[in-house]
């Protein structure tokens, strides 16, 4: 998922950086035959509706930024310029990157939705792991590593599997890290009914406990074989 935790190309900065340079009637300079920034305008309003432009400068135009005026609303991305969208970015009205949206499977359906905080690091992810418009599964973020999982496998509309991972203060942003515990509700009743308890490296179960009465007291199960990696 790095591809979707980085925001990757700043494509915001892109679009003001060509309605800048319309506004002022500056010429970008693209060679003959190449595709040149396109505008179009409310036609009561006069107000810039959208803008059409290339951000990886090959020629094409493959974003096309939907406007309210120079108030960049949204942008729509086609990265691998098969002519449908596999990218889409929400702005709000002081220009931040409030979320983006991605098609995985890159078949123009959007499929995930990463949130940003106000200082730009990354809040969730929330997954359509069906590509059905049905969001089951959301990452949760922290230090710009993964930090819990939330998920609805079996889409009946209840989480039913929960992950957590270790979280480093001082380590590298973006960086993986090690799973703690990995909860299952084998019986679909809304709490977990079985834990996996990892060794520190996260490689490898370390036991197994469970929670048959749902009150959320864990014991260790007998199965679980001491030391044991799997």
């Amino acid at each position: 998922m790095h591809h979707i935790v980085n925001p990757g190309l700043n494509i915001g900065a892109a679009v003001f950086f060509v309605l800048s340079s319309m506004l002022v009637g500056c010429s970008l300079a693209d060679p003959p035959n190449r595709d040149k920034p396109f505008a179009k305008y409310d036609p009561v309003s006069g107000r810039l509706k959208e803008l059409a432009f290339d951000t990886t400068r090959n020629g094409r135009n493959d974003s096309i930024g939907f406007m309210d005026g120079t108030h960049v609303q949204r942008i729509e991305v086609d990265e691998d310029e098969d002519g449908t969208v596999d990218r889409w970015e929400f702005y709000d009205a002081n220009r931040r990157l409030e979320r983006v949206g991605f098609s995985r499977q890159r078949n123009g359906v959007l499929d995930a939705m990463a949130f940003y905080r106000e200082d730009g690091d990354i809040d969730r992810v929330e997954i359509s792991t069906r590509g059905d418009g049905t969001f089951s599964r959301v990452e949760f973020y922290r230090l710009g590593s993964l930090a819990r999982v939330e998920e609805d496998t079996n889409g009946d509309g209840r989480i039913d599997k929960w992950e957590t991972y270790a979280v480093d203060p001082h380590g590298t942003s973006g960086q993986p890290r090690p799973i703690v515990t990995a909860s299952f509700d084998d019986s679909f009743r809304g709490t977990p009914t079985r834990r996996l308890v990892y060794h520190p490296d996260g490689i490898g179960i370390l036991r197994i406990e469970v929670d048959p009465d749902g009150d959320g007291i864990f014991q260790e199960s007998a199965t679980t074989r001491p030391g044991q990696r799997e």
